[in-house]
């Protein structure tokens, strides 16, 4: 409490000092009207504190930090999926934005973080480069990482995109979050946390085993669903429920291996044509058999309907062709080394005969989905639950009979169910303030829970559009980089679980093998710095001491 009322004050003084002129440094000899543009008001939106207190101190000090230089600027706290329609929209309608991306096990190889939020391609509207990020120099690497099939010469090529990130900065990294979450030991084991996804995982519903007659898992949520159409989907949160409801081709196993899943297997016919065999006597939910029509009608609408979250790890795909009743080809137009690993672990499958009715499949509500995954869906109270029973005739055994996903209003709903045994596991990060709470464990309250701990190769940041002054100066976003307090975000917004920040980080040190650590990145918080690299790149201040661009 103390830290936000001082911070609140602060910002208070802030905005004070900038209307007297002690923004900046007042120009000497140069008057006003011959100095740059003012910078432009910026609003960075930012998360709910209720949703995730980091983001939300994290994007107000940085506030507070640009308003000492003289910048008009304000944090504007908004809901997740607002935030989403926001960065993703045709409008494009923001300066810069906190938010994250998750570790999920598909992301450990680095093609999603260097091509898919970086490379030019995805800067349209809806595409995963919401910071319109465009360096053709950086574009030429981030397409040849991906051809190459040497993972030693690919790691190379991956290490120099990262440099140039580095030097560019198109976003700063604040933290990494260490995957904190907690489960009842006394109702459920065999539960599995995987770096990056948590508890409630592709796996942890399939293997998990009842300790008692309960054979419901209750999963609880901070964040609430905003779809349930595949196509439209854009965060983990959808994707948690969508996953066990639809079925892939491939899935990535706990040891971030690729096993077969919908496919019985694949073979690398050569470095452009993969042929993959589908499972025998699959049926829908609706209980219409899964065939290889199916499987080729789900990449195609993916690939026709221009589906941007996933266009990146669609667009090496030349055609689908089915050779016969268990076969689908997949000729691509340039190897892609990643292929398996990235595209058929993702892509659902959905049933032809369903979907080839309903027009447009993008405005598609999709409020009963039916898949051919190991949960069927049940039902959907938006703000409430999702409920889904077990597949029984699924062709993995399942132990239990479903799981309800519980979506609460605030982290403190959560800590108040689980203390009286309503939940029993959650699939968020805990906030460091519960994870001490429940390790003190204060009265033997939360004897019945397991704390459990592993590194995430995610990250959450502030996003700058490119597109947009003052956003678009290199200088700017560098000096940006250097108002951060990078250990402030971890030894006191998250107690130390969690990993430090940079700017231009985008592959952090949890992901070992593709992280280049001789990458130099803004990592240093120093406000003086920050003033001197806006001064040698010709940025000014005025006589009120508003900051200006530099002059054309």
């Amino acid at each position: 409490m103390k830290k936000k009322v001082l911070l609140s004050l602060m910002l208070v003084v802030a905005l004070v000092l900038t209307a007297c002129g002690g923004g900046g440094t007042p120009a000497d000899t140069v008057a006003d009207e011959e100095m740059g543009e003012l910078i432009p008001s910026i609003t960075i939106l930012s998360s709910l504190p209720e949703a995730n207190m980091v983001n939300y101190e994290m994007a107000n000090e940085v506030v507070y930090e640009l308003q000492q230089l003289g910048v008009d600027i304000q944090a504007q706290p908004i809901d997740f999926a607002v935030l989403i329609d926001r960065i993703y929209g045709d409008e494009s309608d923001y300066d810069a934005f906190t938010i994250g991306w998750s570790g999920r096990v598909e992301r450990l190889d680095p093609d999603m973080f260097i091509h898919s939020i970086n490379h030019s391609n995805n800067a349209e509207p809806g595409g995963n480069n919401t910071e319109k990020y465009r360096n053709p120099e950086f574009d030429a690497i981030a397409d040849a990482q991906r051809r190459e099939m040497d993972i030693d010469k690919r790691r190379e090529l991956v290490w120099e995109a990262q440099r140039i990130l580095a030097e560019d900065v198109p976003r700063i990294t604040l933290y990494s979050r260490a995957n904190v979450q907690v489960y009842n030991k006394e109702k459920f084991e065999n539960v599995i946390n995987i770096p990056g996804e948590g508890l409630f995982n592709e796996w942890t519903p399939m293997v998990i085993k009842p300790l008692t007659d309960q054979k419901i898992l209750n999963v609880a949520s901070n964040i609430n669903l905003d779809t349930l159409n595949p196509m439209e989907a854009r965060s983990v949160y959808e994707w948690r429920n969508l996953r066990l409801i639809y079925d892939k081709l491939v899935r990535l196993s706990p040891e971030i291996e690729p096993v077969p899943a919908a496919a019985t297997g694949w073979d690398i016919v050569d470095d452009t044509t993969i042929d993959v065999y589908l499972r025998e006597g699959m049926n829908f939910h609706d209980g219409k058999p899964v065939t290889v029509e199916d499987v080729k009608y789900s990449y195609d609408a993916f690939i026709d309907n221009n589906v941007e979250y996933f266009m990146s790890f669609l667009e090496p795909i030349d055609s689908v062709e089915i050779i016969d009743d268990g076969t689908v080809r997949f000729n691509l137009k340039e190897p892609y080394a990643p292929f398996i690993t990235n595209t058929l672990t993702q892509i659902p499958v959905l049933p032809k005969h369903i979907w080839e009715t309903v027009g447009n499949a993008r405005d598609f509500a999709n409020s009963n989905p039916v898949g051919s995954g190991p949960f069927v869906f049940e039902n959907f109270r938006p703000g409430e639950e999702l409920v889904a029973s077990t597949n029984k005739d699924f062709y993995e055994e399942i132990h239990i009979d479903g799981y309800i996903f519980n979506i609460f209003g605030s982290p403190e709903g959560v800590l108040t169910a689980i203390e009286l045994e309503d939940i029993d596991m959650v699939s968020y990060d805990l906030v460091p303030a519960h994870i001490e709470q429940i390790s003190n464990n204060e009265g033997g309250r939360y004897d019945h829970m397991e704390l459990t701990e592993v590194n995430d190769i995610g990250f959450f940041y502030i996003g700058m559009n490119a597109d947009r002054a003052p956003f678009n100066n290199k200088a700017f976003r560098i000096a940006t980089a250097h108002l951060v307090d990078y250990d402030l975000a971890v030894d006191v917004h998250l107690n130390g679980y969690g990993g430090r920040g940079g700017g231009g980080l985008v592959i952090n040190s949890a992901n070992e093998f593709w992280h280049n650590p001789d990458v130099p990145i803004y990592d240093e918080y120093n406000p003086e710095k920050a003033r001197e690299i806006l001064k040698d790149a010709g940025f000014t201040w005025d006589s009120n001491g508003r900051l200006r661009m530099p002059k054309e």
